[in-house]
């Protein structure tokens, strides 16, 4: 008994350490630098632009209920969907998203973090439709805000800021792709951007600012 004892302790001291390692790697919270220039940002608020929202299964947060919407299919189980309202520069509605995220399989905790990919699909009446890929690291968001406040119950420290996108593009950046109207042809990034104001489980209340740095091709996205 008194090896097994040992054993188990041996095993313990080490993915204390190994958790120790993986908590303060620099390398596991990269993300875009903030942009220089924007051509146009696009601002929603969390949870009140929401227009819907649907949970996979295997996707939920833990203990939460993913509801009787929720996503159930085997190819769609293990995302979330968003229908979400945007604003124009002057606070007034702009734009109609609709928002697929996904655990991404390149998730890595000792090079890159806990990477969620990002597929969006967005209309600008009078002006045409974007595609965007973006991939964002929540790692700094799951260490430092969630998992403290949420599931440890410390007290909230906020309002938070992160730049979460890391991706796909070669300055960490996501990717804008025009599909019709006036932003057919044009290419460009995006870059994403959230405040967290309000982090409260006991109260069940999560509330956030957040915005769409796009940066495109061409006079279609003039500054506003």
């Amino acid at each position: 008994m008194r090896h097994l004892f040992v054993a188990i302790a041996g095993l313990m001291v080490g993915a204390a350490a190994a958790g120790t390692v993986l908590y303060f790697n620099p390398l596991s919270e990269k993300s875009a630098a903030q942009p220089q220039a924007t051509d146009r940002v696009l601002h929603y608020s969390l949870p009140d632009q929401v227009l819907e929202f649907a949970v996979g299964e295997d996707a939920r947060v833990f203990g939460q209920d993913t509801g009787e919407d929720s996503l159930w299919e085997e190819t769609i189980d293990r995302t979330a969907v968003l229908g979400l309202l945007l604003n124009d520069a002057a606070n007034q509605p702009a734009a109609i998203a609709s928002r697929l995220m996904a655990t991404s399989a390149d998730t890595d905790l000792l090079l890159r973090g806990v990477l969620v990919s990002d597929h969006w699909l967005v209309t600008i009446p009078g002006e045409g439709t974007l595609f965007v890929r973006a991939e964002s690291n929540a790692w700094p968001f799951l260490k430092k805000t969630l998992l403290p406040v949420w599931y440890l119950d410390r007290p909230w420290h906020g309002p938070a800021e992160y730049w979460p996108t890391v991706g796909p593009g070669s300055d960490e950046s996501g990717v804008a792709v025009g599909i019709t109207g006036a932003f057919r042809g044009s290419e460009g990034s995006v870059i994403e951007h959230y405040e967290i104001s309000a982090l409260d489980r006991k109260r069940e209340v999560a509330l956030a600012k957040a915005e769409l740095h796009l940066n495109l091709s061409g006079p279609q996205v003039a500054a506003q």
